[in-house]
């Protein structure tokens, strides 16, 4: 199957839903790929922190880096370029997953502040551009390479092509304005700076449309004259 095509078919299903376990079992698949710690920032980038596969393919290291150089507790996306969404600063929890897969990263592909953090298998292949840093250019993954890293984490967790990036992200936008109900002092405009979404409506409406098939899939599963 040709995964663009997938992708395609994926982004009209607006009512397509990924959970907790899918991701889960999306990370656990990277341990059997060539590049485990590379592919688990890919998905957790999408997952908990709501990137597009463009945005991911561009990400720099100084991106999540203090001026000091050191990991720091968000991403910053102030510099990147695209118009559809907003660039705007993502919080990450500190210790967190993502956090944790980010540092893996910095830790065993070295290089420089510019360099891209998610980098092509070109740049990993041999190490030696990373093991010394700012003796090459590390090559960028492609937007389209993103997504077929998630094509093939689909296959090897045996999961529906529907665990793409795309609503990987989708389910990041729902999980946060459903978790801002609950926040004190916190509402969706907060999500919609957080996403890059650019229409408090649409935000509105990808939320509700969540909610509604939820809706669908319980009566499904739990409605006794379905059985």
């Amino acid at each position: 199957m040709n995964p663009g095509r997938g992708a395609a078919r994926i982004r009209m299903k607006a009512d397509v839903l990924i959970d907790e376990r899918q991701i889960k079992a999306l990370v656990a698949a990277c341990l059997k790929t060539r590049y485990p710690e590379r592919n688990r920032l890919v998905v957790l980038l999408a997952s908990d922190a709501g990137l597009t596969p463009s945005e991911i393919a561009w990400l720099p290291r100084e991106a999540v880096l203090t001026d000091r150089g050191v990991l720091g507790d968000h991403i910053d996306l102030l510099g990147k370029p695209g118009r559809r969404l907003r660039a705007r600063k993502i919080p990450i929890a500190v210790r967190g997953r993502l956090w944790n897969a980010i540092n893996s990263v910095l830790t065993n592909a070295p290089g420089t502040p510019p360099d891209p953090l998610i980098i092509s298998e070109r740049a990993l292949d041999g190490g030696g551009a990373t093991r010394d840093p700012g003796s090459a250019t590390l090559e960028r993954m492609r937007p389209t390479s993103i997504t077929y890293v998630f094509y093939k984490l689909c296959k090897i967790a045996d999961l529906p092509e529907t665990a793409a990036a795309t609503l990987a992200r989708r389910r990041f936008i729902s999980e946060t304005a459903r978790r801002s109900r609950s926040v004190p002092g916190a509402n969706l405009r907060d999500v919609l700076a957080m996403t890059g979404q650019r229409s408090l409506d649409r935000l509105q409406r990808l939320v509700e449309a969540d909610f509604e098939a939820q809706t669908r899939i319980v009566r499904d599963l739990l409605d006794p004259a379905r059985s």
